[in-house]
C-alpha cells in the first residue's frame, strides 16, 4: 500500500434533502462565517466542513459548505468529530427547517468508530535512526587547539 493518499473531492454545497434522516459525521469545521444568500436576501451562517454520510457513500467531503442555519448553529470553528442525524424541526413561524439532530448512542455511535477507524490515515513511516559515524574514520583535530599549534609550528621549523 502507498503512503501516498489520492485527492479527494471537495468544495460544494450540502444539500440536507439528498441526507434526510441519515447519519453524518462531521469531521472537522474549519470555519463558520455570514455569506449573502441571494434566495433569503440576506446574510446567512455558512460553516465550511468535512462531512462523512454514514448512510450513504461513506466518502469523506472536503472543504463542503453547509447554510442552513438548524446546522451551522450546532458546530463551532474547530469542532471535531461532531455526530448527528439530518432531519426536520418546525420554526416559530411555522416552517420546518432542516437540522442536525442527536444520534442513538450505542447505534450510531459505534458505526461512526467503526468508519473512523476503517478509514484513518496511515502513520508516516518513522524516519531512520541517524547512524554513528564508522569507527575506522579518523577523527578530525581541533586547528585551534594549543597541542595542534605547537605541532604545526614545530612542522614549519
Amino acid at each position: 500500500m502507498s503512503m501516498f493518499s489520492q485527492p479527494s473531492g471537495g468544495g460544494g454545497f450540502f444539500k440536507p434533502a439528498e441526507h434526510d434522516g441519515h447519519l453524518v459525521l462531521i469531521t472537522n469545521c474549519h470555519k463558520i462565517e455570514d455569506r449573502y444568500d441571494q434566495f433569503k436576501g440576506r446574510d446567512v451562517p455558512a460553516a465550511t466542513v468535512d462531512v462523512v454520510d454514514l448512510d450513504g457513500d461513506q466518502a469523506l467531503r472536503e472543504g463542503v459548505l453547509m447554510t442552513h442555519g438548524g446546522l451551522v448553529n450546532r458546530l463551532s470553528v474547530g469542532a471535531h468529530m461532531v455526530l448527528g442525524r439530518i432531519g426536520k424541526a418546525p420554526t416559530a413561524s411555522g416552517f420546518e427547517a432542516w437540522v442536525l439532530g442527536p444520534f442513538t448512542e450505542g447505534a450510531d455511535d459505534v458505526r461512526a468508530e467503526q468508519w473512523v477507524t476503517n478509514h484513518q490515515k496511515p502513520a508516516p513511516a518513522p524516519a531512520p535512526a541517524p547512524q554513528a559515524p564508522a569507527a575506522s574514520a579518523p577523527a578530525m583535530a581541533d586547528p585551534n587547539d594549543p597541542a595542534v599549534q605547537a605541532l604545526l609550528k614545530s612542522l614549519q621549523q
